[in-house]
């Protein structure tokens, strides 16, 4: 098991950290990381995801939501490839009126996530631009 994760203060009340990270069409306008997520957004829904990593190909894979709390709580699993699985979770914590904490996690399991520790690696900075991007999103608005 290997895991990546990053949190980012936004300051913006949780419905519009919600409203932007369950917008996944809009995804390839802002987000370096997860550049594409289709898919039905409900318990049990199944996405199509792309995820691009600097100077390697994309990658491809299916997800599915296995849980959601409005204005809290996105967590997803999925199969990437033979012998590598992984965990998504996306947490909002509303601090103040106008301020939120925006977490992720990805825990990555299977014997491969034993012996990808560069695409693990290069997966870290691009969730790390992806939170940094997701914040602009979110007060730009």
């Amino acid at each position: 098991m290997k895991e990546i994760k990053g949190s980012i203060m936004i300051n913006v009340p949780a419905e519009k950290v919600w409203a932007t990270i369950t917008d996944c069409s809009s995804y390839p306008e802002w987000n370096p990381f997860v550049t594409r997520m289709d898919g039905e957004m409900k318990e049990g829904g199944v996405f199509d995801v792309v995820v691009s990593l600097p100077g390697r190909d994309d990658i491809k894979y299916r997800t599915t939501l296995m849980k959601m709390e409005k204005d809290k709580e996105l967590r997803f699993k999925g199969k990437i490839m033979f012998q590598l699985s992984e965990e998504h979770s996306k947490f909002i914590e509303q601090i103040e009126e106008n301020k939120c904490v925006f977490s992720q996690s990805i825990v990555f399991r299977g014997l491969l996530s034993y012996f990808a520790g560069g695409v693990i690696k290069d997966s870290q900075l691009g969730l790390n631009k992806m939170n940094e991007e997701f914040k602009k999103r979110c007060e730009k608005k």
